[in-house]
């Protein structure tokens, strides 16, 4: 296939998804990133950062951070990539997490 075929498909597709990612997001939002800090702190998850500088972009505590990010896990929006032992806690995005999130609402 050429590249403006798949631009073709991949738009459409774009097209036909948005309001369900549109309600998607307003459901995250309110159930929960319910706060400004909650938001910042799932903008700053990026499988580098850890829980204290991911709390520092939320602007709470790290203890914050990390029962934020251990919801996170338990809801299987992230997954671990490192940490344990007095290590902070690395997470990155569940590529589908939000989706499969969204569906068993």
């Amino acid at each position: 296939m050429n590249d403006r075929l798949l631009m073709s498909i991949d738009r459409r597709l774009a097209l036909l998804t948005a309001s369900h990612e549109r309600e998607l997001r307003q459901r995250l939002a309110a159930e929960l990133f319910r706060t400004d800090s909650r938001a910042a702190m799932w903008d700053a998850i990026d499988g580098a950062r850890g829980s204290a500088e991911i709390g520092k972009a939320g602007g709470v505590g790290e203890r914050t951070a990390q029962l934020f990010v251990k919801e996170l896990l338990e809801l299987g929006l992230v997954r671990e990539i490192s940490g344990g032992a007095g290590k902070s806690t690395i997470v990155e995005k569940e590529p589908m997490g939000d989706v499969e999130w969204f569906l068993a609402q």
